[in-house]
């Protein structure tokens, strides 16, 4: 991709398409209110404010000749951070209250965790080495280092903190992380090498684990001193730019950090805006977040003012209506509020898809991409892709790479509140998987009336196929033979076969899900009770089961899945003799 090129999306996408309105907040500017009531002698007039006021007009002179909407706010009245984050820029003065940046901190510590991401600017005349380093910690989240310790329940490693590195972290001493080892520990949260082999040399700690405990709570106290206000959270994860001065990215917020000069604020505008974009551009966004970007916009853009044949149809309207409110199932009720939620979704995409300017976006995003591959040099696709997404170029990302790709495509995480068509699962006692091949309309709790529905009742039998573990050598470059099932289990990419080795007959079982449709009391989320039916000494037994619902397999794939259980239990055994001549 040519450098310009890639430089006009991210601009296109991040700021001319993206930011709508702005609003400016600072506690040296007069509102609109304030005037007028200073106007009519109602207040005093706080000629302290003149001046940045002066710079209050002259942002919003530059954002309204965009055509933005622009709103002026001084932190002190209805400082509501719903109200903020409606706004696609926010340009923030760091030190909002008594000269303190708490209030502003806070801000931003809200504004990562909300669903609109939003640009935001920090106005201020502080240092901007200290306050990308103020921000950045305060984001991440400081851990609560002196508990850690005391849990940590070691008399050595207490004694080491305590007596050797404690003091050493209090005077700055060589155990102190500089600048630039604070800034890597916030962005990567891996401990600094320097500070390994000062741990080692010290000789007080053997065993490795204590070592590494002691190497991550050094870390966090860098972090910890430099975090302003105190977090729910730790260990979040921060992106900025190499130096710390310029821009911080975290959760749904994107902040750059802008320097305000005294007596000079004519072209702040301007400078506002152009620092706003080379920190994007820095950032360098993949080509997921440029198109996500810009499908939001074109959303937003399109107020959903499109017509579909059920907003055209009245009576469809009605029917719907009535078999919505009919219903004293909350799972019917449910099922059919989620067929007209579906309606408008499907109509929504047709919309998006048939968008000539986000379809020549996308196709612009795509293409710098190759004339940047055609240009640099690199000799394999596989080694340029990979270093896009910042990955290392080596078989074992290109192996993940594509269990990632045939997970993608092939299933979804689990999220459908029961166990369905295409649900794989696994026992949590004997590590078993499973996947769900009962037809999908015998697995709605809310009904089944066949005689066996009704005898079990709230309880489900389901029919299964065992799976079974697979190698990468055979389930990449196999993965067309559809015999394979792509998972990650505790941050481990693991393959799947509904074959046993080189067999080509599945396994089929068959198990009862206790309580159907309902979760078990006091487990975590997805977890389910079943059981096996057994003989034991002529009778039939339960045997109890423990299964973790771990994902779902998208439409199309379930179905091949149910077919080939459908397919062997359907078989037909024949008899024929043979015979072979002497």
């Amino acid at each position: 991709m040519t450098v310009a090129n890639y430089n006009s999306l991210v601009q296109k996408t991040f700021c001319e398409n993206a930011i709508r309105s702005v609003v400016m907040i600072d506690d040296d500017f007069l509102t609109y209110s304030e005037s007028i009531r200073a106007l009519n002698n109602e207040v005093d007039l706080d000629y302290n404010k003149i001046d940045s006021s002066k710079r209050a007009a002259t942002l919003e002179s530059f954002f309204q000749s965009k055509n933005m909407i622009c709103d002026v706010d001084n932190g002190s009245v209805n400082f509501d951070v719903d109200r903020i984050r409606k706004s696609d820029l926010i340009i923030v003065d760091y030190h909002l209250d008594n000269n303190a940046p708490d209030k502003t901190l806070k801000l931003l510590q809200d504004l990562k965790d909300s669903d609109h991401l939003n640009m935001i600017v920090i106005y201020t005349r502080e240092n901007l080495e200290t306050v990308w380093m103020q921000i950045s910690s305060t984001l991440k989240g400081a851990l609560d280092i002196n508990s850690l310790i005391i849990d940590y329940d070691n008399e050595d490693v207490q004694s080491y903190w305590e007596d050797v590195v404690l003091p050493n972290l209090n005077d700055n001493g060589n155990k102190a992380l500089t600048r630039d080892e604070i800034i890597a520990y916030i962005k990567d949260s891996k401990p600094c090498r320097r500070i390994k082999r000062l741990i080692h040399d010290d000789a007080v700690l053997e065993d490795q684990k204590d070592k590494n405990f002691i190497e991550k709570m050094i870390a966090e106290y860098a972090v910890s001193r430099n975090a302003i206000i105190s977090s729910n959270t730790s260990g979040n994860v921060i992106r900025g730019d190499e130096s710390g001065v310029k821009w911080i990215q975290c959760g749904n917020i994107f902040v750059s950090l802008f320097h305000k000069v005294q007596d000079d604020h004519e072209n702040d505008g301007d400078r506002i805006w152009q620092t706003l974009n080379d920190s994007l551009i820095e950032w360098k966004p993949s080509y997921y977040q440029l198109i996500k970007s810009e499908i939001q916009n074109a959303i937003e853009a399109e107020a959903l003012s499109f017509v579909n044949h059920l907003a055209n149809d009245h009576y469809g309207q009605a029917a719907w209506l009535n078999e919505i409110l009919k219903s004293d199932s909350p799972d019917i009720r449910c099922r059919n509020i989620d067929f007209v939620f579906g309606n408008l979704s499907e109509e929504l995409y047709q919309r998006l898809k048939n968008n000539n300017t986000l379809d020549e976006f996308i196709k612009s995003v795509f293409d710098s991409y190759s004339n940047e591959y055609a240009n640099s040099g690199v000799a394999a696709l596989l080694q340029y892709c990979s270093s896009k997404m910042d990955l290392p170029s080596n078989n074992d990302t290109y192996h993940e790479m594509y269990h990632a790709l045939n997970m993608n495509l092939s299933s979804k995480n689990f999220e459908d509140g029961h166990i369905s068509t295409g649900t794989i699962f696994f026992d949590t006692e004997s590590n078993k998987w499973y996947l769900c091949v009962s037809a999908a309309c015998d697995l709605v709790p809310t009904q089944g009336n066949d005689p066996h529905h009704v005898r079990l009742s709230p309880h489900r039998l389901i029919k299964v196929l065992e799976l079974f573990n697979a190698s990468q050598s055979k389930a990449l470059p196999f993965a067309e033979h559809s015999k394979y099932i792509y998972v990650m289990h505790k941050n481990q990419r693991k393959y799947l076969s509904i074959f046993e080795g080189d067999k080509t007959l599945p396994v089929v079982d068959y198990m009862v899900v206790l309580n159907h449709g309902t979760t078990v009391d006091g487990e975590e989320k997805n977890i389910i009770s079943a059981v096996f039916l057994s003989n034991m000494d002529g009778n039939v037994q339960n045997v109890p089961v423990r299964l973790k619902l771990k994902s779902q397999l998208r439409t199309g794939y379930a179905e091949r899945y149910q077919a080939i259980a459908s397919q062997y239990s359907s078989r037909i055994g024949v008899d024929y003799v043979s015979m072979m001549l002497p």
